[in-house]
């Protein structure tokens, strides 16, 4: 017998989804409402749903006609049901939530027919939503206000209003100025600044701020230590913004080593021996400096009777915050653009230092694509490392920038160990 013939990937796919639906909503059953009798109000839930979902797959398997037709059946008796319900005493508020998570079980169970995987992962999706219920409710009701409602209704506008909006072609100086790239760059910078927002309001400070810190390297390093640094300004006695901002430096590192590997394994294999010092170095640091914050936090709440500084972002998106970073590093593209087209073809190592000012990452990429053919291995990696350097420059002046001088040095002295390390580093393996 052909198991695809029959479609038993969908089938099992659809009983699936229906069964962990299920016996979601019928744990959720076992806490009704305040005030309710548990026993005076049944939810479908773990024989109803998979019923639900097998009834949508065999529908799918008929045809689309059935599908329509056992779909309107389907809402019809979730809607009889709910009325019921809610018309018995003693007439429980039991929600809506678990009439459309029939619904949405018998289309995952249609789509199952069809698509097993993807009906499979969306109903991981939905079941994560019911079951955070408390959670999602805590965070809507107590954590964000109309403001940060606002402001996240601006992130929309601009990620899918303005954005595609703008044309994609280089203008300005050089073609330096490319007004899609530039729209994708104020997103991003916003896009920092909400999750790092909506991260420290869940954990908390100190590991909100890290997470955000860890992730944001990945996406622009310059721009998240920005964020860091303009988050420890405004709140001056949090001690959670520096090792946000140091960890930052950690995830370049990984990028580098990882997009490398892509184009020319051996000078990625040489920017890993020269940057795992700095790597574990900057590790190292981070822990001592959150330890220390806890210890500062806690001494300080005991002694001084104060609270510990919460370190949240004031907003998740300040415009003219969001656009001045981004002219800043709009001019550093522009410097970038200037002396590449000076320098001409030669000089990659050169290139890479005025090119890493504006992103490590490309310029890494750039230098060990031409490994091999129009350069030497160990040329290549020389000049991943020094556009790594350049870029921790760029981070510094973002630093001074958009926080303050002395965030700026006390960041830098942090950073000397593990650029004194690298250094030493190239000099034994590549020059001497």
């Amino acid at each position: 017998m052909d198991v695809a013939e029959f479609h038993a990937y969908g089938y099992a796919a659809a009983l699936l989804i229906g069964l962990g639906l299920g016996i979601e909503r019928e744990h959720a059953a076992r806490t009704p409402p305040d005030g309710a009798d548990p026993g005076s109000w049944e939810l479908p839930g773990a024989r109803t749903f998979p019923l639900i979902a097998l009834a949508g797959a065999i529908a799918a398997h008929l045809g689309t006609a059935v599908v329509t037709a056992a779909f309107v059946g389907i809402a019809a008796l979730v809607v009889g049901w709910y009325w019921v319900r809610t018309h018995i005493p003693p007439r429980p508020d039991v929600g809506t939530t678990t009439a459309f998570a029939a619904l949405v079980a018998f289309l995952l169970g249609a789509l199952a027919w069809h698509y097993p995987s993807l009906a499979v992962a969306l109903g991981v999706i939905v079941l994560v939503l019911l079951s955070v219920k408390y959670p999602m409710h805590e965070f809507a009701e107590h954590m964000i206000d109309e403001r940060d409602i606002t402001d996240f209704c601006v992130l929309l506008a601009i990620g899918f209003l303005v954005l595609p909006l703008l044309p994609d072609r280089d203008v300005g100086p050089y073609g330096a100025l490319n007004p899609a790239t530039i729209g994708r760059l104020v997103l991003m910078l916003s896009l920092i600044g909400w999750v790092g927002y909506v991260a420290t309001r869940i954990l908390g400070p100190r590991w909100g701020l890290l997470i955000v810190g860890f992730g944001g390297g990945f996406v622009s390093g310059a721009a998240t230590t920005a964020v860091m640094a303009r988050t420890a300004r405004r709140e001056r006695d949090s001690p959670d913004a520096l090792p946000a901002a140091l960890i930052v430096n950690l995830s370049t590192i990984l990028l580098v080593v990882g997009i490398t590997w892509v184009v020319n394994s051996e000078v990625s294999a040489q920017l890993a021996l020269i940057l795992g010092g700095a790597a574990a170095l900057v590790v190292a640091e981070t822990a001592v400096l959150v330890l220390r914050g806890s210890h500062d936090r806690s001494s300080g709440s005991r002694v001084q009777g104060t609270q510990p500084a919460t370190g949240l972002l004031d907003r998740p998106i300040s415009v003219p915050a969001t656009l001045s970073l981004a002219g800043i590093l709009l001019v550093l593209l522009v410097m970038t653009k200037g002396a590449a087209d000076s320098f001409g073809g030669g000089g990659v190592v050169a290139a890479s230092a005025v090119g890493g000012l504006a992103d490590a990452h490309s310029s890494s990429l750039a230098a060990a694509s031409a490994a091999g053919a129009e350069i030497t291995v160990d040329t290549a990696t020389v000049a991943a490392v020094v556009a790594v350097g350049t870029n921790l420059l760029t981070k510094l002046v973002l630093a001074a920038v958009a926080g303050s001088f002395r965030f700026a040095v006390t960041l830098a002295a942090w950073l000397a160990p593990p650029v004194a390390v690298t250094a030493a580093t190239v000099w034994v393996v590549l020059i001497q």
